[in-house]
C-alpha cells in the first residue's frame, strides 16, 4: 500500500446546501489535470500546482496568482522547509530563481513572474530546484491559465496569460458584496447555565460520551446576543463544534448566510457544524475543516455577527488531496462596521 495514499477520518462534503438568493456563492474550483484554479467573486484567480498521483505530496509546488487589476505574482513554496533558495527549471533552462523565507517560501511579481508563467504555459517538463530537483507537472497548467483569461475576460486582449490577442482590455472588476458587521462589546460572556448546555446536547445529539472533547466555550456578540460553541465530537484532526446562540434566556441554532457542508447531511432545524473554530476579539469567527490530517485540503470560511446571524466575510477551498501549497480564494467581501445592539 502506497503510504501516501491517506483516506480522511471525516470528509469536506464536495457541494454544499443550495444558497437562497442573495446568499454568498463560493466559487467551485476546476481541476486541469495536475493543476487547480479558482475565480472569487471580486475577479481574482488563482492556480496551483498539484501532485500527479491522487492523494500523493509535492516537495514543492507553486500559486499563481492574478489579481482583479491584473497583478501577477508565484508563489513557491518548499513543503521541507529546508532550503533557502527555489529556482524553476523548464525544458532545462532555469527561468526564475528566489530567496525562500524562513527557508519555505518565496515569491515572484511584475515581469520575473509573468516571465515564470509564460514559460509554463508553453512548457513541456519542468522542476523545481532546492537545489534538489522536484518535478513540477505541467500537464493543465495551459489550461488552468486560459480559464484564468476566460474568468477575468482577458481572452483575446493583449493582457491575456495564454489567449493573448490584439484588443484592448476593457473589463471592469465585479464589485465586492458590503456587508456590515458588529463590533463585540468589551463585556464578559455571561454565564450559561449548564441545564441549559445539557439540554442542548441531548436535542442536537452532541453526547459527551464518545471520548471526544467537551466544551461549550461562549463569547459576547452585542448586548443581547452570546455565541455558544457546542462540542460536538472530534476525530484525529477534525473538532466540531454547533454553533448556538445565547439569548433570553434560551439557547437555539445560530443562522448563517453561508456554510460549507461537512459530514453526514443534517436534518432540518439542526444548527450548522463548524470545525476547528477560532474566535478572534474583533468578531470574527473562523472555521478550517481539513479533509486530511496534512492539511493539504479542505474548506475555510470566516463570518461576522450582523446583530441577527453570521455573514460570510471570505472563504478559500482546497478540493483536491494532492499536496497543494494552499487553498484558493473563493469569496471576498467589503467590512464595514454595523451600529452597536
Amino acid at each position: 500500500m502506497n503510504p501516501m495514499r491517506l483516506a480522511p477520518l471525516i470528509l469536506v462534503a464536495a457541494s454544499p446546501a443550495m444558497a437562497a438568493p442573495g446568499d454568498p456563492v463560493p466559487a467551485r474550483p476546476r481541476v486541469f489535470q495536475d493543476w487547480i484554479v479558482a475565480c472569487d467573486n471580486g475577479g481574482r484567480c488563482e492556480a496551483a500546482s498539484l501532485a500527479s498521483e491522487d492523494s500523493a505530496l509535492q516537495d514543492a509546488g507553486l500559486l499563481v496568482r492574478r489579481d482583479e487589476h491584473g497583478a501577477l505574482s508565484v508563489r513557491v513554496a518548499d513543503m521541507t522547509g529546508k532550503a533557502p533558495r527555489a529556482t524553476v527549471r523548464v525544458d532545462g533552462r532555469a527561468v526564475a530563481s528566489t530567496p525562500l523565507t524562513r527557508q519555505v517560501e518565496g515569491t515572484w511579481q511584475g515581469a520575473p513572474a509573468k516571465a515564470l508563467v509564460s514559460a509554463l504555459a508553453r512548457g513541456r517538463k519542468a522542476a523545481i530546484l532546492t537545489p534538489t530537483a522536484h518535478p513540477l507537472s505541467l500537464r493543465g497548467a495551459a489550461a488552468a491559465l486560459r480559464y484564468m483569461d476566460d474568468r477575468q475576460k482577458r481572452a483575446g486582449t493583449t493582457t491575456a496569460l495564454v489567449a493573448r490577442g490584439a484588443a484592448r482590455y476593457r473589463a471592469t472588476p465585479p464589485s465586492l458584496p458590503l456587508v456590515r458587521v458588529v463590533t463585540p462589546p468589551g463585556k464578559a460572556a455571561p454565564a450559561i447555565p449548564g441545564a441549559a448546555i445539557n439540554a442542548a446536547r441531548r436535542q442536537y445529539g452532541c453526547a459527551t460520551d464518545d471520548g471526544s472533547p467537551v466544551s461549550a466555550d461562549a463569547y459576547r456578540l452585542d448586548a443581547r446576543s452570546t455565541l455558544v460553541l457546542l462540542s460536538c465530537g472530534a476525530g484525529a484532526y477534525n473538532y466540531i463544534v454547533q454553533p448556538l446562540i445565547w439569548r433570553d434566556g434560551r439557547l437555539t441554532p445560530a443562522a448563517f448566510d453561508y456554510a460549507f457542508a461537512f459530514g453526514e447531511p443534517k436534518p432540518a432545524g439542526q444548527p450548522q457544524v463548524l470545525v476547528n473554530t477560532d474566535w478572534s476579539r474583533d468578531g470574527r469567527l473562523s472555521s478550517w475543516a481539513k479533509g486530511r490530517g496534512l492539511g493539504d485540503c479542505g474548506d475555510a470560511a470566516q463570518y461576522g455577527w450582523d446583530g441577527t446571524r453570521f455573514r460570510l466575510l471570505s472563504a478559500a477551498r482546497m478540493t483536491e488531496c494532492r499536496g497543494a501549497i494552499d487553498t484558493l480564494g473563493v469569496w471576498r467581501t467589503r467590512v464595514v462596521p454595523a451600529p452597536a445592539r
